[in-house]
């Protein structure tokens, strides 16, 4: 469980600094239910350090190696590669921050953000620092690290990889997920849910219902397994404990299901 993965991340950190913990996803299954900011932003990071081919350990739960995410083909397919000196499309730049999940701003302030200021676009890649790249017509003039609090330029970088913001970003456009999800048909306040949705999806406000219809988002789905393919060692801290872990996690998600349907909820 998530205490064990916890102790085993900070015993190791007594032998090496490469030791991340890869938490699972928070699966939302009320509409009240507070999701937490942080969570997507520390899995995508590990995700993104697998794509890279980072030398890392990485702790986690059997939770998070059942869930299914998109796979590794649609979420690294727009990443932005630019180095200075060489000349770009600013219209096709906007486009691929917005697939790869960045909203923009006129000003950023924090993570997941852009803004695009003259020649001068800003993408927030953490909490408190960005990537700055500063065009001269359509050639890039320069990349620098800014700190976005204070807006000063902390170095300067020859390439830079813009990576997704987050794992949730869209397979295909949200006019044909939507009319994916039009076709499953529900009864009663389900079907009201279900229009409610719909409206909340087309305006943006997607993320918190992609856990109710990832069929219709994702065609193609993985679990983190798929993402480290051959590259990593695979070590199971006591088998038996997780494979009776793994079958509680089941019966537990046919009972929420089960009290969902009782309550009309999709």
């Amino acid at each position: 469980n998530e205490i064990q993965a916890q102790k085993i991340v900070n015993d190791l950190k007594y032998f090496t600094d490469k030791v991340l913990y890869f938490p699972k996803k928070e699966i939302v299954t009320y509409d009240y239910i507070a999701e937490s900011k942080d969570i997507p932003y520390e899995r995508i990071e590990i995700l993104n350090k697998i794509h890279e081919n980072k030398n890392a350990i990485i702790v986690t739960t059997i939770e998070s190696i059942e869930q299914k995410i998109i796979s590794q083909e649609e979420l690294y397919k727009n990443v932005i590669k630019v180095k200075k000196g060489e000349k770009v499309d600013l219209e096709k730049i906007k486009e691929k921050l917005i697939n790869l999940g960045y909203v923009r701003y006129d000003l950023i302030d924090g993570r997941g953000q852009f803004s695009i200021r003259g020649g001068i676009i800003d993408i927030a890649t953490t909490q408190n620092t960005g990537i700055r790249i500063e065009l001269w017509g359509d050639e890039i003039d320069s990349i620098r690290h800014f700190n976005i609090i204070s807006q000063r330029s902390t170095d300067t970088l020859e390439k830079v990889k813009i990576y997704p913001a987050h794992e949730f970003i869209l397979e295909k456009p949200i006019e044909e997920i939507c009319k994916k999800i039009e076709n499953t048909i529900y009864e009663g306040k389900m079907q009201e849910t279900l229009e409610k949705d719909l409206e909340e999806i087309k305006q943006g406000n997607y993320i918190s219902k992609i856990d109710r219809y990832m069929n219709s988002f994702y065609e193609k789905q993985e679990t983190i397994l798929d993402y480290i393919g051959e590259k990593y060692l695979v070590v199971i801290d006591e088998e038996s404990k997780i494979k009776a872990r793994s079958q509680g996690i089941k019966k537990d998600n046919e009972n929420t299901i089960t009290a969902l349907i009782e309550k009309e909820k999709i």
